[in-house]
């Protein structure tokens, strides 16, 4: 039997997840058998991630720690040209009616879906509302423990509705068991989805009393204790929403949550839990430490460079040769009476040209010879221009013509031999192979080592002592340019908020600590996302007037642990589910720029049962 679509880690675990599912579709099939007038074709269940649960974006539950079995229609449509392509995401399945897969069977479909022909596909297609409770009713019979022949607990059983099929237009309709701690089924929570919209304007979504007297209507017996909790997101920058975290964008989300709700599309109280979600990923031109990116890019092709033999150059011609730029600099330091004149030249050019000045911070004032150095050097457009520059430098500090200044932390090779010129024992390198290369990368990490640090000291933001761990002086260029890669991303995450939110100064301190502690323990991630817990404070409240809420949530809870009722209302800018969306017909989405958007409104209705 080939393996379900989601494949758990553990081998054991894998082999009993399979066969739940061989018992979960031996009980289905049976069912079906029983009633083959009503269903006539095929149906396959895939065993999807948590990630893909349904509810994923609806719900804060921490019910949903694991997998779950999705059924759909398997249809056989005709397309101009069948590939492997046509076939993701169906092969590696069960088939109710076929039983099922033999590995060859599965090997045999593979090579014949890689021909570019005309022919037949399998696509899987939501079932309509009847299929749909006449499964879920199975499920809830076989793992009943009252039956003779129950069944032990298995994951969810979810079903994907065709939303035309009901005038509530379901979507999703789902099943999940509940266990005590000796794993006996005790009872069944069954969950209905639904999708409206959208929505013109706040005007055209229900009311809260509506609301109310839905969630009113499934309560029984009676019960006017109810108790709703409210939700909202604000998406601040970058993508809109949460779980897109393959998105290659940095993002920062605000959370709040509150109880009490007074009328559908509330503004979070001062008295709110907020939470800010904050994802930096470096690359992004709109991030105001884009420049600085660059240059890390850069550097980090040069140490690339030295491993692989390979290295890209500066392809931008420069209006003046760099060996002549590089003479005009070491000019500028030949005579001892115009030394201090033209460093502070230096210094106000890095001053205009710093990536930092674009973020109106305080830039450095103190960049040393090699500093000053690496910056003209970063337009080389070959090997030879870099061994032809460095030879001019070599040269006038062995002959003694400049004695320039560089940094007791500077460690570089370079930075070395400058100390060597000042008592007359510098010894010219050969400067040949790889050793230029080498002296480019050790300046450059050594200059973009102490623009973070300055970066984050300037602001106030941390102290030496907790970077120490960040500007090792006994590591390799590749761990030099790692810890630097992940300076960067907290670089972007405090960028980001001091760009869009105006947090203030202790929150960043303690973002900045989060991420220093994180990245210290971990590899570098671009793709992590950091919660900061925040006061509702002046510049969160801001937020909340001037932008549109990317999602509000209204949750209603009713009775107790044994006959809990509970309705979710999540209203959003996006539809959250495509097979939805599909037959809304012609009707818009919404221009993605405009100042408001149109809204959706998903509903959830779950009840919990006890098997007696």
């Amino acid at each position: 039997m080939p393996a379900a679509m989601m494949v758990p880690e553990e081998e054991n675990q894998e082999e009993m997840d399979n066969e739940d599912l061989e018992t979960l579709l031996q009980r289905l099939k049976c069912g079906k058998n029983g009633d083959s007038e009503l269903f006539q074709e095929e149906y396959r269940i895939q065993l999807l991630p948590q990630s893909q649960h349904p509810l994923c974006n609806l719900t804060d539950r921490t019910a949903q720690k694991g997998s779950i079995y999705l059924l759909q229609r398997e249809l056989q449509v005709f397309s101009e040209h069948v590939t492997s392509e046509s076939l993701e995401g169906v092969m590696d399945m069960n088939s109710l009616q076929g039983g099922m897969e033999t590995d060859e069977m599965s090997d045999s479909t593979k090579d014949d879906s890689m021909d570019d022909t005309p022919g037949m596909v399998t696509e899987l297609h939501p079932v309509s509302v009847k299929e749909a409770r006449y499964f879920l009713s199975l499920y809830a019979t076989a793992h009943n423990p009252a039956a003779e022949d129950a069944q032990p607990a298995v994951f969810p059983l979810w079903v994907k509705v065709e939303v035309q099929s009901s005038r509530e237009r379901v979507c999703y309709m789902g099943s999940e068991l509940h266990s005590n701690k000796k794993g006996q089924v005790t009872g069944i929570s069954t969950f209905t989805v639904t999708a409206k919209g959208p929505f013109p304007t706040p005007a055209n979504l229900p009311t809260l009393d509506v609301l109310q007297k839905r969630h009113r209507a499934r309560v029984f017996p009676p019960n006017n204790n109810v108790v709703n909790r409210g939700f909202a997101q604000y998406d601040v920058f970058g993508t809109g929403s949460q779980d897109a975290t393959g998105d290659n964008q940095t993002s920062v989300l605000i959370e709040c949550s509150w109880k009490d709700v007074t009328s559908v599309l509330q503004l979070p109280p001062y008295n709110s839990d907020t939470v800010m979600h904050i994802r930096a990923v470096p690359g992004d031109m709109k991030s105001a430490a884009y420049n600085i990116y660059r240059e890390l890019q850069t550097l980090t092709g040069f140490v690339e460079g030295l491993k692989t033999g390979e290295v890209l150059w500066c392809l931008e011609e420069n209006a003046t040769p760099l060996t002549t730029t590089v003479s005009n600099f070491i000019q500028e330091f030949t005579e001892l009476h115009v030394k201090k004149r033209a460093l502070q030249k230096v210094q106000n050019e890095a001053d205009i040209n710093s990536p930092m000045h674009s973020m109106l911070l305080p830039p450095r004032k103190d960049l040393d010879f090699t500093e000053a150095l690496w910056e003209k050097l970063l337009g080389c457009s070959g090997y030879q221009e870099l061994l032809d520059c460095l030879h001019l430098v070599c040269t006038a500090l062995q002959q003694g013509k400049i004695q320039p200044m560089v940094h007791r932390s500077n460690q570089s090779e370079l930075a070395c031999l400058v100390r060597e010129s000042f008592k007359g024992t510098m010894r010219a390198p050969e400067l040949d192979g790889s050793l230029p290369v080498r002296l480019l990368a050790e300046i450059g990490v050594e200059k973009m080592k102490r623009d973070y640090t300055h970066f984050f000291i300037a602001e106030e933001l941390t102290t030496l002592s907790q970077l120490s761990a960040y500007l090792k002086t006994d590591a390799s260029l590749e761990d030099d340019l790692t810890l630097l890669h992940k300076l960067h991303v907290i670089l972007e995450m405090v960028a980001a908020c001091k760009a869009f939110l105006d947090l203030p100064h202790e929150n960043l301190r303690t973002l900045l600590g989060m991420a220093l502690q994180h990245y210290g323990n971990h590899p570098h991630d671009d793709g992590h996302t950091f919660q900061l817990p925040l006061s509702a404070g002046a510049c969160v409240k801001r937020v909340y007037e001037r932008s549109q809420a990317a999602m509000w949530r209204l949750e209603q809870m009713s009775g107790g642990k044994e006959d809990q009722v509970t309705s979710v209302s999540q209203i959003s800018t996006r539809p959250l589910y495509e097979h939805a969306v599909c037959a809304l017909g012609d009707m818009t989405l919404g221009d993605p720029m405009a100042d408001t958007q149109p809204y959706f409104l998903t509903t959830v209705q779950q009840s919990r049962v006890y098997f007696t």
